[in-house]
């Protein structure tokens, strides 16, 4: 019933990264070579923000003051103008005051916890097309197999024109059509049988040939269907041609600009190298020393596929990094089973619709990554003693209770005489582990995480963006109430977070917080509320994008909040969130970041980037 197989999170399969990174070596040091030749970052500014609305600390939003000085990477002071301005004059030579105009609100930085920045940039290199169901932040009401085949068959004519071979696309979700339509070779291939297709479901894990690019493989009598599972995807990819290193550093240049355009003043990729192993290290190394480098950027290193021991022998968890450092490496990542929208998450029962769609080479109820459980507690267990944080990606209702056994196996000690019940060492409370996504949470599971101090990651579009989908056709109504609990992971006493696992979905913090407080699901005609208990205040969202989500990250000693000696990284929207209410015309996700800054720098400005 269940399968082992090695699907992973969306963007962490090892397919994903090979291509791009196996060829070019020489280019790829003469981009290192260039990079390290660019100018150090610009010194931090001396500011005094007052005025509009601002909060400095998101566990006590009913506390604003009228000014904020920043100066030396750091907050300096929170008050009266008075007081700030006296502070601030104290310590630095000149100070350039703004003023916050009418409504506008600063806010802490905002954080994504879990995305995937190589894979993201990737997908927006050559020959790759965006095919996946967003519009900017807002699902495609029109999404069916017309608009993906409107999208490739320009794409292949332009491709013929100009010699080109390949035409890709990621983000293709056929559970998000209009009408689901698993694709095939045969659809592909009445789009073109001349040109290459090759098509990246949105989970990552499944992808799609037509006969042209299977041949080019050679694996046209292997996979006469043209369908393709996560290991399969590499042999595919193989053969394609690799970007040119200058095109995927350039578009990893947009991924950060567009997170800081979303207030985005902190990431963190949950799974770096997984492709080319130390080389994505290297490279984020290199780029944090250059102006480059527009966010903050923790990581968690890729640990499935026997990764994990040669990190350990390499790495140790930059939990005590300097606060101006802007990449570090925190964590390890472990993968245990796959996506419930794609099919692959382990659940305790079939999926509903398992008769309809399914998965070639996965059963009905999904796979887990490792078997026995054991398996999982026997790594888990050495990645703990060499201090490592870990972020283990569960989605379905049964992987998350094998999560919870092995991390129970390895965190658990026998009790003392006077005790009831095994109790959990000092090690979790040290090192934060997490469950990613965590989709569907059951009560004693929440229990348990709160025994052992583990917190959850929720990526919450499960609920605005596939939440109808999930009710209807994939798990069911009774199933689907159970997805990303936030509320009832918050009076369990959890620290939560919430996420993109971009390029799973958008990024983009106030819509995440959105999605929480109000959990409308997007892609239901009527736009009806998925469980309504578990909606968050906007304070509680906005926790779980700031101060907890850089509790999780083991940051909120630097980042999180804007309290004195704190990292200057924050954001200046043009109205307030915790305003927000339901059915406002201008919903969280529209409103505008008109300034984002990072350590004390500014590096993002609305009207700069609207003159341009």
């Amino acid at each position: 019933m269940f399968q082992r197989h090695q699907l992973g999170c969306a963007c962490c399969g090892t397919h994903l990264l090979a291509t791009p990174f196996s060829q070019r070596e020489s280019e790829w040091q003469d981009l290192l070579k260039e990079l390290s030749r660019l100018e150090a970052h610009r010194a931090p500014e001396a500011v005094i923000f007052y005025g509009g609305h601002i909060y400095p600390d998101p566990e006590d939003t009913g506390r604003q003051v009228d000014a904020l000085g920043i100066g030396n990477h750091k907050v300096i002071a929170a008050g009266t103008l008075d007081e700030v301005r006296q502070r601030m004059r104290e310590t630095f030579p000149e100070v350039r005051e703004q003023a916050l105009k009418g409504g506008q609100t600063l806010l802490p930085g905002l954080i994504d916890p879990h995305m995937h920045l190589l894979p993201t940039a990737l997908f927006r290199t050559k020959p790759w097309i965006d095919l996946s169901p967003f519009d900017d932040q807002k699902l495609n009401p029109d999404y069916s197999e017309d608009s993906i085949r409107r999208l490739l068959e320009p794409a292949v004519r332009d491709a013929q024109k100009a010699g080109e071979k390949w035409v890709c696309g990621s983000g293709v979700d056929p559970s998000l059509m209009r009408k689901w339509v698993d694709i095939d070779r045969a659809w592909l291939d009445r789009i073109s049988k001349d040109t290459c297709l090759f098509l990246v479901n949105a989970s990552g894990h499944i992808g799609y040939a037509n006969s042209s690019a299977l041949q080019a493989a050679g694996l046209q009598d292997d996979y006469p269907d043209g369908v393709l599972t996560e290991s399969q995807l590499a042999l595919l990819m193989g053969a394609m041609p690799p970007p040119k290193p200058a095109d995927l550093f350039h578009q990893v240049r947009e991924v950060l600009l567009n997170a800081n355009k979303r207030g985005i003043t902190t990431l963190f990729d949950a799974g770096l190298g997984a492709g080319k192993g130390f080389y994505e290290v290297i490279l984020m190394q290199a780029l944090a020393r250059t102006p480059w480098m527009t966010v903050r950027m923790g990581a968690a290193l890729f640990g499935n596929d026997d990764l994990w021991p040669v990190w350990i022998k390499q790495f140790k968890p930059q939990l005590d990094s300097k606060p101006e450092e802007l990449f570090t490496i925190r964590a390890m990542k472990l993968i245990a089973d796959g996506s419930n929208q794609g099919l692959t998450g382990l659940q305790s029962k079939p999926y509903k619709c398992c008769d309809e769609h399914s998965v070639p080479g996965v059963g009905p109820n999904g796979l887990f990554n490792f078997n026995p459980v054991e398996t999982l507690a026997q790594v888990m267990q050495k990645v703990v003693e060499a201090k490592w944080p870990i972020m283990t990606h569960a989605n379905g209702d049964e992987a998350i209770a094998n999560v919870l056994a092995a991390y129970q196996l390895v965190l658990s000690k026998v009790p003392e005489a006077a005790s009831a019940s095994p109790q959990p060492s000092g090690t979790p409370v040290e090192l934060r582990h997490r469950i990613e996504h965590a989709s569907l949470l059951s009560d004693d599971d929440l229990r348990t995480m709160k025994r052992l101090s583990i917190s959850p990651s929720f990526l919450i579009g499960h609920v605005g963006y596939w939440g109808h989908v999930f009710q209807k056709t994939i798990l069911g109504d009774e199933r689907a109430q159970k997805l990303d609990r936030c509320k009832s992971a918050l009076r369990a006493g959890l620290r939560i977070s919430l996420h993109s696992d971009r390029f799973v979905s958008p990024l983009g913090p106030l819509r995440y917080m959105e999605q929480a407080m109000w959990r409308v699901m997007e892609a239901d005609p009527e736009h009806s509320v998925l469980n309504e208990t578990e909606c968050l205040s906007a304070s509680e969202a906005l926790r779980a994008v700031t101060i907890d989500a850089a509790w999780q990250c083991h940051l909120d000693d630097q980042i999180g909040s804007l309290k004195e000696g704190k990292q200057a990284d924050l954001v200046i929207l043009e109205k307030d969130p915790l305003q927000a209410k339901p059915g406002d015309p201008c919903p969280l996700r529209e409103i505008r970041a008109l300034e984002t800054w990072v350590s004390g720098r500014k590096v993002y400005s609305a009207s700069k980037s609207e003159a341009r």
